[in-house]
């Protein structure tokens, strides 16, 4: 009777404790959920403090990764104090150091990023096109490495001797495969070390031409003059021409004005000085520059070549430049009452004998 009365007690003991177990892994897992955004704030305002950052915590780019991660860690608080078995347990804590890994590589790619507080005091301000360069296959080796890593911890390590293997099997098929963009990855250090441009230039590469928005390890990309997104590989770019528009003191600014044949000499002759002057004298112009002379005299017009550099060398700029240039040339046109020319052509028709006749 006694020995039943004492395990009664001990099972009543075992279920109160166990109870009491749940309710500390309940209580435990909604503590880290309903306060994990507290948590996340005090580390965060920590970091501005040391860093002399004035910014709420809710605006960092990690504030979220942090949320979900005290939740992980909730999670696995409360599964290692129920009283589950001990393989639950170890994939419960396999599982947590991989978010956690994850978690990790998050915030040191972050911190990597070119725009980021810490990298900026690590490399040169001056230097954007390298920095983003370094920075992304900074990025992209830490998040290699923390593959191989979570791989290993979840148990797939064992067979990564194997997983070399292979590799070396195909290493010869990728290489051929890999040709263009291992071309393209010593074409973009090429442009890194020579810097024949930079983000931000204004560029021309063969039939391509636009403002330099991104380089990568592989790849340029443009934005067009009409606003389309065009991607060059470097191994293309270093193999043209490169034309780097913003390297330029100036451009040069040619066209032509087709004057009528009933245009006289003097007149004609008047309004080359004009322009001249005028030209001399705009703060666009390059003043020595300027030419101005009758080159022609043709079947439909007396055609004056006109010719100089601009000093605006931005695209859009010197478009509106040149726009103004032309109303002036038009407007001393129209001052001296000179009619412009257009393609004409005159048919005579010769008469018959029978109309003679």
């Amino acid at each position: 009777m006694d020995k039943i009365q004492e395990m009664i007690t001990s099972i009543d003991l075992n279920n109160v404790l166990k109870i009491f177990d749940i309710q500390i892994a309940v209580a435990v897992a909604l503590m880290f959920i309903l306060f994990r955004g507290v948590f996340s704030s005090i580390i965060i305002k920590i970091y501005y403090l040391i860093v002399k950052k004035n910014k709420k915590p809710k605006e960092s780019s990690v504030y979220k990764y942090f949320s979900v991660l005290f939740v992980f860690i909730g999670v696995y608080l409360s599964i290692n104090i129920l009283p589950t078995n001990r393989k639950l347990k170890s994939i419960m804590t396999q599982l947590f150091e991989a978010a956690l890994i994850l978690f990790i590589t998050k915030c040191l790619t972050t911190i990597t990023h070119e725009d980021s507080y810490i990298y900026k005091k690590i490399f040169k301000k001056d230097n954007k096109t390298v920095n983003t360069f370094i920075s992304k296959i900074i990025r992209g080796v830490m998040w290699v490495i923390s593959f191989f890593v979570i791989s290993f911890r979840l148990g797939f390590g064992k067979d990564l001797s194997g997983l070399f293997t292979a590799l070396g099997i195909f290493s010869a098929a990728l290489a051929l495969a890999a040709q263009e963009i291992v071309k393209s990855l010593i074409g973009g250090m090429e442009i890194l070390t020579d810097k024949p441009f930079v983000i931000g230039d204004w560029i021309e590469v063969g039939e391509h031409q636009g403002t330099v928005i991104d380089i990568t390890y592989r790849s340029t990309r443009l934005k067009s003059p009409n606003n389309a997104i065009v991607t060059i590989p470097n191994s293309v770019i270093t193999a043209e021409s490169i034309i780097n528009w913003n390297r330029l003191t100036s451009r040069r600014f040619e066209t032509t004005l087709n004057l009528s044949l009933e245009t006289t000499s003097e007149k004609v002759k008047k309004i080359v000085k004009e322009i001249k002057l005028v030209l001399e004298n705009n703060k666009s112009v390059v003043r020595d520059s300027v030419q101005v002379h009758v080159s022609e005299i043709a079947a439909s017009s007396i055609n004056i070549f006109i010719y100089m550099y601009v000093k605006e060398t931005e695209y859009t700029k010197f478009l509106r430049v040149k726009e103004e240039l032309l109303c002036t040339l038009l407007f001393l046109a129209e001052k001296e009452n000179i009619d412009l020319a257009y393609p004409t052509q005159t048919l005579y028709l010769r008469k018959g004998e029978e109309d003679f006749k």
